[in-house]
């Protein structure tokens, strides 16, 4: 069953259930057949691409799922990006309009402002009755239908569009319910970006698919959602690594009993956050792991232990190994390169057949796999443990150092708030790791490197140790360590 027609089956057997804050199912339904309508009138037609630029807003969530109506392509926009940034995704997808806030407009550009949707005239669409009358014309999209064009956020290299079919936005929405027990009593408060995976499928895509409700927040503010969730709202709470520090640098006490499932993504959940957390709380954060191109593919398990540091177990429906050499199978134990197949992998990418080769193969039984990139190993009872990035790994003298070990260990020192390790080159070794810590004024790089000994073989020890007053990150919160690197190249 589509997203689409989630919403509709929910609009018909609980038209007054609310979907969207205090927003029913039945005037979420009609106000996505209305935005595809007005959208129709602007020229866009089935397989054309509408770009989303905007902050989180009831007014996004409708062009999104008007996009979809229209069997046209929603590709979402990191809000943060500018008229460069912007120019490149618009020209690489080919966007025939660009559904935006008026706060995001500012930033358009001449060359862009021509194609632009106000989200103004989205929302006036929505209670529009005039555009009834073309609704019936509109053909149901097919699983197969290209409806998400999202781009990977380019910190390796040129970004790239992965293209999610609604049968991918099905099968990733499908597993999430099931993995997570979400029903329709279900309230999610959502504070991610819209703009990403993590808060348009996970978020969006879920709450719908099962008939649940969404809270929708503009951004996160902590006080805010430290006050939704004490006040039992809230059922579900999705957020990334730094939300959750922030819930925890409140001094304030807080009740979340009433929160039955925390999910954290997007980004590495230190050990640290999520042992304080289980601490300050009494809730054990779940965490998961995703990718643009497939949604979601590991989770720790809803009932049964969830250990720090690991993201747990394939969802429903999907398959996961780790690869070697040539993409055969590592030995038990070993580390291995994850490779994700299943119904929510993505189709390719967007007009580039060469990093579709790269990125995906069939094996001899078939079986079409991806190539995440993420490093892992995997134990029976903890599940997978993400330990780096292929082109992330530090080889330093023949041995191979996984920056997230010695990040782990760099959290576990008084006094150190966020780290980050990257290779820098070395003329002996080809390359050694140093370290960027944000820390307190306590900061001593001696007293860490000689702390890190003692838990450390040498070779892992940074060579050096950086005082950062914060570390670069991209909106989701993952830590841009190219940017890290070209600091290194600078100094």
């Amino acid at each position: 069953m589509t997203i689409l027609e989630s919403l509709d089956a929910r609009a018909a057997v609980a038209p007054d259930a609310p979907a969207i804050d205090d927003v029913s199912y039945a005037s979420s339904q009609t106000a996505s057949r209305r935005v595809a309508a007005l959208l129709r009138e602007r020229g866009v037609l089935p397989g054309d691409r509408v770009a989303l630029y905007a902050e989180n807003s009831l007014a996004y969530v409708y062009a999104y799922l008007g996009i979809l109506r229209a069997r046209s392509v929603a590709v979402p926009a990191n809000v943060l990006y500018r008229e460069a940034d912007l120019a490149r995704v618009v020209s690489d997808s080919g966007a025939k309009l660009i559904a935006c806030s008026d706060a995001a407009a500012e930033h358009l550009g001449d060359t862009l402002r021509a194609a632009r949707l106000r989200l103004t005239d989205v929302a006036v669409a929505a209670d529009d009755a005039r555009l009834d009358r073309d609704i019936a014309t509109f053909p149901s999209p097919q699983p197969g239908d290209l409806a998400l064009l999202v781009y990977t956020s380019g910190t390796t290299g040129r970004a790239k569009g992965a293209m999610l079919t609604h049968g991918n936005l099905a099968a990733i929405a499908s597993q999430l319910n099931e993995a997570w027990r979400w029903t329709r009593d279900d309230a999610l408060l959502l504070a991610l970006p819209l703009f990403h995976v993590h808060g348009l499928c996970a978020g969006v895509n879920g709450t719908l698919a099962a008939g649940a409700r969404i809270l929708l927040r503009e951004r996160f503010d902590a006080d805010d959602v430290a006050t939704t969730l004490q006040s039992g709202g809230a059922t579900l709470f999705f957020g990334v690594p730094t939300m959750y520090v922030r819930l925890l640098e409140r001094n304030e006490a807080s009740d979340f009993s009433r929160v039955r499932l925390f999910v954290s993504g997007s980004a590495a959940l230190p050990a640290a956050v999520h042992e304080s957390f289980a601490r300050r709380f009494g809730s054990s954060i779940l965490e998961r792991y995703g990718s643009t191109e497939f949604g979601f593919a590991l989770t720790n398990r809803y009932d049964g232990p969830r250990y720090a540091g690991t993201v747990g177990f394939p969802f429903p429906g999907v398959a996961v190994r780790l690869g070697g050499k040539d993409d055969g199978e590592v030995a038990a134990g070993e580390i291995g390169e994850i490779l994700v197949s299943g119904p929510n992998v993505c189709a390719g990418y967007w007009q580039d057949p060469d990093g579709t080769a790269a990125a995906f193969f069939t094996d001899a039984a078939g079986v079409r796999w991806y190539r995440s990139g993420d490093l892992a190993t995997f134990d029976p009872e903890r599940g997978y443990a993400i330990v780096g990035r292929t082109k992330e790994l530090i080889i330093t003298g023949g041995f191979n150092v996984y920056p997230r070990e010695v990040e782990d260990e760099l959290l576990r020192l008084p006094g150190i708030r966020a780290s980050a390790v990257v290779g820098r080159p070395d003329p002996a070794r080809g390359e050694v790791p140093v370290a960027f810590v944000e820390c307190d004024d306590s900061f001593d790089a001696a007293a860490i490197e000689a702390a890190l000994r003692t838990r450390l073989a040498s070779f892992k020890v940074p060579k050096a140790v950086y005082r950062i007053d914060a570390l670069p990150r991209n909106a989701m919160g993952k830590v841009d360590k190219p940017q890290l690197r070209a600091m290194l190249v600078r100094a």
